[in-house]
């Protein structure tokens, strides 16, 4: 039974240039006997029902404002998902003359996984405009002839979900007349994703930014818009370096209890060691609490000054709170002398090892003496966790293509296989610089040339983030690509469920059949799906037994 429709006015949409794949293909009739007026008319009305196309397509793949919808499009898509999981799936819609005022209906069968509608706002990437960030609806949506309009329509499912088949309808109309329907059909499989997740997650978020793009200076104010920006990365299933309290303030109790906060960074307190020890009291009296902190005293040393830092560094941390893991971001493997390589120095002081990801090529980072003296960065890896060390991975600004990133203008698809590859390599966690490094950009929402600095071609660098007061949102607005990161962390799930059900060797035959290498991996999101849906499948099946 269809529950209350749902009535969204969407927020006006600029686009440009053309991007409906053609004219209608109807031609002009004209009946002579009746001087054209029956049949004019005829036309008239099929050409107003055939002016709006829609395309219904995954929530990953990245549709350009001026990119063509497929002729043979369906108004049928079907998704699959878990219980205690969000999915997505995208609406583009595109006129061949303009209309405004426009409204959205949705209705829904009893029960349905949640419903959250976001337009999608395209930025200015070279010579092209992609979409990125996903804006709250807030009006009424106006369709520009031949320019493409995109939803993001997501479902959220939670644990008490019913697993079975849900259908959602959407119609576009012109005041009381419908321009444009279709439909969405979403199979909740019957197990659920854990409240625990196993890949951790950390990312730069920094008030500064935040302070300046909502223009805002009173203190409150800034920490009350850091709380909301950190609440909505854990609505994506992304944890903030920094939690929105001092570790001793109690309100901090309930964030490093959260299942989804799956890191927090512990402050060096340089120079005050008594607040540090209180900090360390306190983590101690929590196991949860102590296995989600770390330290992140350096970032990426290169050089054996640096490393000598770091020593020094570690030794004062390591003696105040021995058992807090001491984070350290590399990417290079300098030797440090005849006989030790950065690796081997950074033994023992560094505890949470964070390389960046092409770093398990080995020959990517290794001299060619170091290829003849030491095992492969990877095996060097499996040492340090059998030793009860953690291993992450890390992007920036590079690596870029052929390595997976979470660059604007790489493929929806390889921001998502990115965790596939993470999985393979036994790497627990995702490290990331910046969800809202604005710095560079006077305007996040029309340039994510974010690091000119570097290299004026690298777009969405450390910002995976919009201010939203840009568009009333009080906090923060996400984007295509944390949409894609929450997708990843739980496709990680996933992965780490069917191979406790099907062992190690089975997951890496699948995982092999979407990514062979880190270099290697399909851009066929239809197979991506497909292998996806197998291992949905394969986990209910052995679930249910």
């Amino acid at each position: 039974m269809l529950r209350g429709i749902l009535t969204a006015a969407l927020a006006c949409i600029f686009l440009s240039m053309s991007g409906c794949g053609g004219e209608a293909e109807n031609d002009t009739v004209t009946d002579a006997d009746s001087g054209g007026n029956e049949t004019n008319q005829i036309y008239e009305e099929d050409e107003k029902m055939n002016s709006v196309k829609g395309w219904l397509y995954n929530g990953y793949d990245k549709l350009s404002e001026s990119g063509e919808l497929p002729r043979d499009s369906a108004d049928v898509y079907n998704l699959y998902m878990a219980k205690n999981e969000a999915e997505g799936c995208q609406l583009a819609l595109c006129a061949d003359k303009r209309y405004g005022s426009l409204s959205l209906e949705a209705a829904s069968d009893d029960g349905a996984p949640e419903l959250t509608i976001y337009k999608e706002s395209f930025v200015s990437v070279k010579d092209d405009y992609l979409p990125d960030a996903l804006a709250p609806f807030s009006g009424k949506l106006t369709l520009l002839a031949d320019r493409n309009a995109v939803l993001y329509l997501r479902f959220t499912s939670d644990n008490e979900t019913t697993a079975g088949d849900y259908s959602y309808s959407f119609t576009l109309k012109d005041k009381d007349e419908v321009l444009y329907s279709c439909t969405v059909n979403v199979h909740v499989m019957d197990f659920a994703l854990p409240d625990t997740l196993s890949c951790a997650t950390a990312v730069g978020l920094y008030k500064d930014s935040i302070a300046a793009k909502h223009n805002v200076s009173d203190p409150d104010e800034i920490d009350r818009l850091y709380k909301a920006y950190y609440d909505l990365m854990l609505e994506y299933k992304v944890t903030a370096y920094d939690l929105p309290y001092d570790i001793l303030d109690e309100r901090a109790d309930e964030y490093m209890s959260n299942p989804r906060v799956t890191s927090f960074r512990v402050p060096t307190c340089d120079g005050d060691d008594a607040r540090l020890e209180a900090i360390y009291d306190k983590l101690k009296s929590n196991p949860e609490w102590l296995d989600k902190a770390y330290f992140y005293p350096l970032d990426e040393p290169t050089s054996r000054e640096m490393l000598d830092t770091l020593a020094s560094l570690c030794e004062r941390l390591n003696k105040i709170a021995p058992e807090v893991k001491v984070c350290t971001p590399f990417f290079r493997n300098i030797d440090y002398d005849n006989n030790t390589d950065q690796i081997g120095f950074m033994t023992g002081k560094t505890t949470l090892w964070c390389p960046k990801s092409y770093m398990y090529v080995t020959s990517n980072v290794y001299s060619e003496a170091q290829l003849e003296k030491y095992p492969s960065y990877g095996e060097r890896m499996a040492e340090r966790k059998a030793a009860g060390d953690k291993v992450w991975w890390y992007v920036c600004w590079e690596p870029g293509d052929p390595y997976n990133n979470l660059f604007v203008d790489q493929l929806g698809v390889q921001h998502r296989i990115l965790f596939w590859q993470q999985y393979a390599h036994d790497v627990d966690g995702f490290l990331y610089w910046g969800a809202n490094y604005w710095n560079g950009t006077s305007d996040p929402w029309g340039d994510m040339a974010t690091v000119k600095q570097l290299s004026p071609d690298v777009y969405g660098d450390g910002s995976l983030l919009y201010n939203g007061n840009i568009v009333g949102a009080d906090g923060g607005c996400p984007s295509l690509r944390l949409a894609a990161i929450r997708d990843g962390v739980e496709d990680f799930e996933l992965l780490a469920m069917a191979a406790r059900l099907y062992g190690d060797d089975w997951v890496a035959e699948k995982i092999a059949e979407i990514t062979p290498s880190l270099t290697q991996y399909t851009t066929d999101s239809a197979r991506f799906d497909e292998v996806r849906r197998s291992i949905y499948e394969a986990v209910e099946t052995a679930m249910k037994k």
